[in-house]
Protein backbone atom coordinates (compact mmCIF):
# COMPACT_ATOMS: atom_id res chain seq x y z
CA UNK A 1 0.00 0.00 0.00
CA UNK A 2 2.81 2.44 0.87
CA UNK A 3 4.48 1.71 -2.47
CA UNK A 4 1.34 2.76 -4.37
CA UNK A 5 1.20 6.04 -2.43
CA UNK A 6 4.84 6.81 -3.29
CA UNK A 7 4.26 6.10 -6.97
CA UNK A 8 1.31 8.46 -7.08
CA UNK A 9 3.29 11.36 -5.62
CA UNK A 10 4.40 13.71 -8.35
CA UNK A 11 7.62 15.65 -8.33
CA UNK A 12 5.78 18.96 -8.14
CA UNK A 13 3.76 17.79 -5.14
CA UNK A 14 6.92 16.70 -3.38
CA UNK A 15 8.61 20.03 -4.06
CA UNK A 16 5.55 21.82 -2.64
CA UNK A 17 5.77 19.60 0.44
CA UNK A 18 9.46 20.49 0.92
CA UNK A 19 8.68 24.20 0.51
CA UNK A 20 5.82 24.01 3.02
CA UNK A 21 8.01 22.24 5.57
CA UNK A 22 10.75 24.83 5.06
CA UNK A 23 8.27 27.66 5.49
CA UNK A 24 6.93 26.13 8.70
CA UNK A 25 10.44 25.69 10.06
CA UNK A 26 11.52 29.20 9.11
CA UNK A 27 8.48 30.59 10.92
CA UNK A 28 10.05 29.53 14.20
CA UNK A 29 6.71 29.07 15.93
CA UNK A 30 6.54 25.26 15.99
CA UNK A 31 7.21 23.41 19.22
CA UNK A 32 10.42 21.35 19.08
CA UNK A 33 8.72 17.98 18.50
CA UNK A 34 6.55 19.38 15.70
CA UNK A 35 9.57 21.09 14.15
CA UNK A 36 11.50 17.82 14.17
CA UNK A 37 8.58 16.01 12.57
CA UNK A 38 8.28 18.68 9.82
CA UNK A 39 12.05 18.51 9.26
CA UNK A 40 11.91 14.73 8.84
CA UNK A 41 8.95 15.01 6.46
CA UNK A 42 10.75 17.65 4.42
CA UNK A 43 13.95 15.60 4.20
CA UNK A 44 11.96 12.53 3.16
CA UNK A 45 10.19 14.46 0.41
CA UNK A 46 13.49 15.96 -0.72
CA UNK A 47 15.07 12.51 -0.99
CA UNK A 48 12.15 11.34 -3.11
CA UNK A 49 12.66 14.39 -5.35
CA UNK A 50 16.32 13.52 -5.78
CA UNK A 51 15.42 9.93 -6.71
CA UNK A 52 12.93 11.16 -9.31
CA UNK A 53 15.53 13.55 -10.75
CA UNK A 54 18.14 10.79 -10.96
CA UNK A 55 15.67 8.52 -12.74
CA UNK A 56 14.82 11.34 -15.17
CA UNK A 57 18.51 11.96 -15.85
CA UNK A 58 18.93 8.33 -16.90
CA UNK A 59 16.04 8.70 -19.34
CA UNK A 60 17.38 11.84 -20.98
CA UNK A 61 18.73 11.23 -24.43
CA UNK A 62 20.81 13.65 -26.44
CA UNK A 63 20.15 13.92 -30.15
CA UNK A 64 23.40 14.21 -32.03
CA UNK A 65 24.24 14.33 -35.69
CA UNK A 66 26.47 11.53 -36.87
CA UNK A 67 27.27 11.05 -40.55
CA UNK A 68 24.35 13.28 -41.54
CA UNK A 69 21.79 11.37 -39.45
CA UNK A 70 20.31 12.09 -36.02
CA UNK A 71 21.17 9.47 -33.43
CA UNK A 72 20.27 9.18 -29.76
CA UNK A 73 23.09 9.08 -27.24
CA UNK A 74 22.75 8.54 -23.49
CA UNK A 75 23.18 11.67 -21.43
CA UNK A 76 26.62 11.85 -19.85
CA UNK A 77 26.80 14.90 -17.61
CA UNK A 78 30.55 14.77 -17.10
CA UNK A 79 31.20 14.59 -20.84
CA UNK A 80 28.86 17.51 -21.52
CA UNK A 81 30.55 19.60 -18.82
CA UNK A 82 33.98 18.79 -20.26
CA UNK A 83 32.87 19.72 -23.78
CA UNK A 84 31.31 22.97 -22.57
CA UNK A 85 34.49 23.92 -20.70
CA UNK A 86 36.51 23.21 -23.82
CA UNK A 87 34.34 25.64 -25.80
CA UNK A 88 34.96 28.42 -23.30
CA UNK A 89 38.73 28.43 -23.80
Amino acid sequence: MAKKKEESERFEQLVAHVEAALSDLEGGTLPLEDALKRYEEGVSALRKCMTILKQAEVRVQILAEQNGELVEKPFDETKVETEEKGKLF
